[in-house]
C-alpha cells in the first residue's frame, strides 16, 4: 500500500487478470549418437555439446553427412541387367535418421554428438555419456539413439534404453522412443520384453516400435569405392571350333566321380553349418557351389552319354558334326547358366567376408578342407582343381568353359572409371544404386511423426493411424493376428506395430507405452499430455516462489491454472461437457494444505484432468430388427 503525504492526484494500476501459463514445446527430440564432425567454428567444439538445430541443412553444416559406404558392389549381368548386391549401411545411422526425422514432419531438435566415424564402433559408454550430458538440458522432450541397434551386444542396447527410461522418470519432462535390437520377427519382441527390466513407473515413459523400415533414402558413397563387375555369358565361337578331337572315356568317368564327391562334400558342409558356426552368407555361397557342381555333373554326364553313342573305338569319342552341333546347342546354354552362378561367386569373393577354400586332395578329390577368411573359391581355383586331375583330352569342353568364365567375368573396376569410359552405363549404375533401399530402425521416423501430429492437432492426439513418409515397406509384414500379442500381453510391455495396408500404405498401428496394461498410463498421448501440462504449470508457478502463502496467492494460482486448462479443454484435449467435468484445480487450507504445511512453507496444488484417450478398439454391433408390420 502506497503512503500519501503530499496533496495531489495519484494513479494506481490494479491487476485484474491472473498470470498465464505458456505451453512448453512437446516434440523436441534429442538424437544421441555419432556424427562425421562436430564443428561450428573450430574442430570438435560441438562434441558432447547438446546443439539445437532446425533443418537438415543446419545438421550438415555442423555435423556433416553419412559415412561413405564401402559395401556397395554392382554386377552388370550377361543380359545387361544391373544388380546392386544388397549393400549394408554403415553402423553410423545418424545422418540417415535425421533425413527420416525431417521427412516425417520433424522440426527443432537437439544433436548430442559423442564421437566421429574414426572409432569404428558404437560404444555404450559413449552413448551413456551423451545421455548424462543431456540430463542438464531443459528443452528436449524426446530421447532416441539412432546408432544403438549397432551396439556390439544386445545387453548394451537394453542397458542404454533402460538408462533413458530412468532419466525420463527422474526428470518427468521427457519420453523415450525405442527400437528393437533387430528385426527378427521370431525373437525381437521377446528380447525387448526380457531386456527392459524396469517397473511400470519407468515403462510409462517410453514406447517401442517394430519392425525396421526399408526407406527410399540414397546411400552416401564415393564412386571410387563402388566395385563394378561386367559379365558376359556367351561361349566364343572360336572356342567351339577349336575343341579337341578325342575324349578318353575312362578319364571322363573318373572326373565325373570326383565332381560327385565334391558336391557331396559341399552339401555335407552346408548340413553341418551349425557345427561350423557359419554365417548365413557363407551358407548361401556353399549352396552356389553345390548348384555349380550339379550343373557340371549334368554336363559331364551328357558329354559321356553322347560320346558313347558316337564312339567308333573303345574308350575314344571321335569329334563329329553331330557332336559339334550338340556342343553348340547344349553346352553353350549350360555354360551360360554356370556363368550366372559364378558371376555371383566371384563377386562374393571380392566383396564379402565369407569362408571356404576348395583345394585338391592328394587322392584327386575336390574337398572342402578348411574354413578361412579368404572368401569363397575363385574360378581359377576351381579350374586348377579340375586340371590337377589331369584327364588329357577329357577337359576339352571344360577348358573352354573355364576360359570363358575367367575371361567373361572381368576383374572389378571402380565406378568412377566408368564416368569417362562409358557414361551411359555409369548413369544407369548410379540410378540402380539410388533404388537400393536403406533399412533403418523406426525411432527417427516416429520422432518426426510425433512432431507432425503435435503440430497438426495436439499432443493429446495419439501418434497412430498416420502414414510414414520415405518408406517403401516394413521389413516384416505383420498380420492382424500377429499384432495381437504385440499390443496386449500378460507382461504389459506393449510394442507398437508399423504395418502396410492395401490402398493405404505404411501406417503406424499402435499407440501404447511400454506400460501397456496400466489403466492410467497405457497410452502415449496421455503420458505426453501430462508431461506437457506438468512442465508448463511448473514453469509458470515459479513466479510464486516466496510469495505470501495466503488466500490471495491461492486465488491467483488457481485462476492461472484453470485458464490454461480451459484452453486445453476447448482445444479438445480434455473430456467433459463442461469445464468442471473436464478438470479440477484445488488449492487452499483444508483442501490441499494443513496449517503445518503453511508453517513449513509448502503451497500444495492438486490438479485432476480427464484426458481424451484414443478409440483403440471400435466395436460395431449389429442385430436383426424384427418385422413390425
Amino acid at each position: 500500500m502506497a503512503t500519501y503525504k503530499t496533496p495531489g492526484v495519484y494513479v494506481e494500476e490494479i491487476t485484474k487478470f491472473p498470470p498465464s501459463v505458456a505451453q512448453v514445446e512437446t516434440a523436441i527430440p534429442a538424437f544421441i549418437g555419432y556424427t562425421e564432425k562436430a564443428e561450428k567454428t573450430v574442430a570438435d567444439d560441438l562434441l558432447t555439446l547438446p546443439t539445437r538445430i532446425s533443418s537438415i541443412l543446419e545438421y550438415i553444416a555442423y555435423f556433416g553427412s553419412a559415412q561413405n559406404e564401402d559395401s556397395i558392389a554392382v554386377q552388370v549381368t550377361s543380359n545387361d541387367k544391373i544388380v546392386v548386391e544388397n549393400p549394408t549401411p554403415s553402423i553410423y545411422l545418424m545422418y540417415y535418421s535425421m533425413q527420416m526425422y525431417f521427412a516425417n514432419g520433424g522440426g527443432p531438435c537437439y544433436i548430442v554428438s559423442v564421437g566421429d566415424y574414426s572409432t569404428g564402433i558404437v560404444s555404450k559408454t559413449k552413448l551413456s555419456e551423451g545421455l548424462e550430458i543431456l540430463k542438464k538440458e531443459d528443452e528436449p522432450t524426446l530421447i532416441l539413439f539412432p546408432d544403438a541397434t549397432n551396439l556390439s551386444s544386445a545387453s548394451d542396447f537394453w542397458a542404454i534404453n533402460n538408462d533413458a527410461l530412468i532419466q525420463c522418470n527422474t526428470l518427468q519432462d521427457r519420453f523415450t522412443i525405442m527400437d528393437t535390437y533387430d528385426d527378427d520377427e521370431s525373437t525381437a519382441i521377446d528380447a525387448l520384453r526380457n531386456g527392459i527390466n524396469l517397473g511400470k513407473d519407468y515403462l510409462k515413459y517410453g514406447a517401442a516400435y517394430f519392425p525396421f523400415l526399408r526407406t527410399i533414402l540414397d546411400y552416401v558413397y564415393d564412386d571410387a569405392d563402388v566395385e563394378v563387375l561386367n559379365a558376359t555369358s556367351s561361349l566364343p565361337q572360336d572356342r567351339i571350333e577349336n575343341l579337341s578331337d578325342t575324349i578318353d572315356t575312362t578319364d571322363l568317368l573318373s572326373l565325373l566321380d570326383d565332381v560327385v564327391t565334391a558336391k557331396d562334400d559341399v552339401a555335407a558342409a552346408v548340413d553341418d553349418t551349425a557345427a561350423l558356426a557359419l554365417k548365413p552368407g557363407i551358407v548361401a555361397t556353399l549352396q552356389d557351389i553345390i548348384s555349380y557342381l550339379e550343373n557340371l555333373k549334368d554336363t559331364l554326364e551328357a558329354i559321356y552319354d553322347i560320346g558313347r553313342e558316337e564312339t567308333t573305338d573303345a574308350g575314344v569319342i571321335s569329334a563329329t558334326d553331330d557332336l559339334d552341333v550338340w556342343i553348340s546347342d547344349n553346352i553353350e546354354a549350360t555354360l551360360s547358366a554356370l556363368n550366372t552362378r559364378l558371376d555371383k561367386l566371384v563377386l562374393d569373393n571380392t566383396k564379402a567376408k565369407m569362408s571356404n577354400t576348395l583345394t585338391t586332395a592328394s587322392t584327386g578329390v575336390v574337398d572342402i578342407l578348411t574354413i578361412t577368411a579368404d572368401g569363397p573359391p575363385a574360378v581359377s581355383t576351381l579350374k586348377t582343381a579340375i586340371d590337377d586331375l589331369d584327364t588329357s583330352g577329357v577337359v576339352f569342353a571344360l577348358d573352354g568353359a573355364f576360359d570363358t568364365l575367367n575371361g567373361g567375368v572381368s576383374a572389378p573396376e571402380s565406378l568412377d572409371t566408368l564416368e569417362t569410359t562409358d557414361n551411359t552405363l555409369y548413369n544407369r549404375i548410379k540410378d540402380a544404386i539410388s533404388q537400393a533401399p536403406i533399412t533403418l530402425p523406426p525411432s527417427s521416423a516416429m520422432a518426426g511423426i510425433y512432431a507432425r501430429v503435435d503440430g497438426n492437432t495436439g499432443v493429446w492426439k495419439a501418434p497412430a493411424n498416420v502414414g510414414v513418409n520415405y518408406v517403401i515397406e516394413p521389413t516384416v509384414n505383420i498380420s492382424h493376428e500377429e499384432q495381437a500379442d504385440m499390443n496386449v500381453t500378460t507382461t504389459g510391455k506393449s510394442v507398437n506395430a508399423i504395418r502396410t495396408f492395401t490402398g493405404k500404405g505404411t501406417l503406424v498401428w499402435g499407440a501404447r507405452t511400454l506400460a501397456g496394461n496400466d489403466n492410467e498410463w497405457r497410452y502415449i498421448s496421455v503420458r505426453r499430455f501430462f508431461n506437457m501440462v506438468e512442465e508448463s504449470v511448473n514453469k509458470a508457478s515459479e513466479q510464486f516462489v516466496f510469495e505470501p502463502n495466503s488466500a490471495n496467492t491461492w486465488v491467483r494460482v488457481r485462476a492461472m491454472i484453470e485458464n490454461f486448462l480451459i484452453l486445453q479443454w476447448k482445444a479438445g484435449a480434455l473430456v467433459g461437457a463442461k469445464a468442471n467435468e473436464a478438470f479440477y484445480v484445488r488449492i487452499g487450507l483444508g483442501q490441499t494444505m494443513t496449517s503445518e504445511d503453511i508453517l513449513n512453507g509448502n503451497m500444495i496444488i492438486e490438479i485432476g484432468m480427464a484426458v481424451v484417450r484414443p478409440a483403440e478398439f471400435i466395436i460395431l454391433r449389429f442385430s436383426h430388427k424384427m418385422q413390425e408390420a
